[in-house]
């Protein structure tokens, strides 16, 4: 993360002499790939952002040699994409098709990622992006591995060679076998190519992990544990496993809730207590629209300039944001995780705060890449807010120690 995937993707159409191509990414990332064209591309090319039927039309027509489309879009265009060739097809962070049960993954990569009546059956080259491509478990790397022709083993026959499986009551993981890891190892160094910091003679500052606990009313969520007994131990133990599919069930997102609505309002008034003491910039991530809410009117009521970037957020005033914070209009950006964790940069900040942390630790890793990467130039801390005497608290320790190893690896 951090070392010019965008930049060398483009160098790479160039090189091929690629010149129709899609890339599909998050959609809070097309701005920057449209910008990133202009300033890299040593051709004329022109790009469209689609976001309209419309915008998919000027492209078809040949109007443009580049099509930015979000992954939510590209599959609801797949029929009309697959009546077109394409020179190189990009999946910008492809670890948004990690899991191969998805509707996602089949309309993009086809049936069991084979390429078979996929998208990427039209594309006489397909080139993978991601920072994190191992977001949580190893078993991720399957479905890059598989379309891109590397195993031709089915999920179940790869899990069988090369994991051990673990159930858990609310998930499974599974754990590379030590006798295989030199042989999947080998794949990997085939099937990818991995540019570090050092490797394009980049060294940036340091990035120092800490954690800092506030106080809430911790009520509800005793109850809420009550109510379920077992839950706490089975959550610190997917974490440790890093089997995390249980997330979804209504207790888990309730439980997550709670806690971030709990320490809101603590947290908020230290970070205004924070920047009276003279911090200059901070960048807040979390997950819960309510909980955000709160710390961005605890800052506006204390006449901080601050900005919420979330899910209803347009593209437009996304731009405006990050503008006006690297310019330091904004003095605090409270993000939402999925809408500003990839694709932006922030580097005006060299603080961060994890104030709701992921459970997934990829993506702790890759909200700490806003302000540690390429243009910064002093040390940076980065944050992770607990609510204390609570689940939070142990939660928040043992993710911050996963992340830690995450941020160590791709940092270096």
């Amino acid at each position: 993360m951090g070392v010019g995937k965008t930049a060398q993707a483009i160098g790479a159409l160039d090189r091929t002499g690629a010149d129709r191509f899609v890339v599909v990414a998050p959609a809070a990332v097309r701005e920057v790939w449209a910008g990133e064209v202009r300033k890299f591309s040593t051709r004329e090319r022109r790009v469209v952002k689609a976001r309209t039927i419309h915008d998919l039309g000027y492209w078809l027509k040949g109007r443009a040699q580049g099509l930015l489309v979000s992954y939510e879009m590209a599959v609801k265009w797949a029929d009309y994409l697959k009546d077109d060739l394409i020179d190189a097809l990009i999946f910008d962070e492809c670890h948004y098709l990690k899991n191969a049960d998805t509707a996602r993954t089949r309309s993009l990569l086809g049936k069991d990622c084979t390429g078979l009546n996929g998208l990427v059956a039209n594309a006489a080259q397909t080139w993978w992006l991601s920072g994190t491509p191992i977001p949580n478990d190893p078993i991720d790397i399957w479905t890059f591995l598989r379309c891109s022709g590397h195993t031709p083993l089915t999920l179940a026959a790869f899990t069988k060679r090369y994991f051990k499986s673990y159930q858990g009551t609310y998930s499974s993981t599974q754990k590379p076998r030590d006798e295989m890891v030199p042989e999947l190892q080998q794949i990997l160094r085939v099937a990818s190519l991995r540019r570090t910091m050092t490797d394009v003679g980049l060294e940036l500052p340091p990035v120092f992990l800490t954690t800092s606990e506030v106080d809430g009313d911790t009520a509800e969520i005793r109850d809420l544990l009550r109510t379920y007994p077992g839950l706490e131990s089975a959550i610190l133990d997917a974490i440790e496993k890093g089997g995390l599919s249980f997330l979804d069930s209504t207790h888990i997102a309730t439980l997550r809730r709670l806690v971030g609505e709990s320490k809101a309002p603590a947290y908020g008034a230290l970070l205004v207590e924070e920047f009276r003491n003279g911090l200059d910039q901070m960048v807040v991530f979390g997950f819960h629209t309510r909980a955000l809410e709160i710390i961005v009117d605890c800052l506006q009521t204390a006449g901080i300039p601050c900005a919420l970037l979330n899910g209803p957020t347009s593209e437009t005033k996304r731009v405006q944001i990050v503008k006006d914070f690297q310019a330091g209009k904004i003095k605090c950006a409270v993000l939402n995780y999925k809408s500003g964790g990839t694709g932006i940069t922030l580097t005006a900040s060299a603080h961060l705060d994890m104030f709701e942390s992921s459970w997934t630790p990829a993506d702790n890793a890759q909200a700490i890449k806003r302000i540690s990467r390429i243009g910064q130039t002093r040390n940076c801390r980065a944050r992770f807010i607990s609510l204390a005497n609570s689940i939070d608290q142990r939660v928040t320790q043992r993710v911050s120690e996963k992340t830690a190893a995450i941020v160590r690896l791709v940092g270096s």
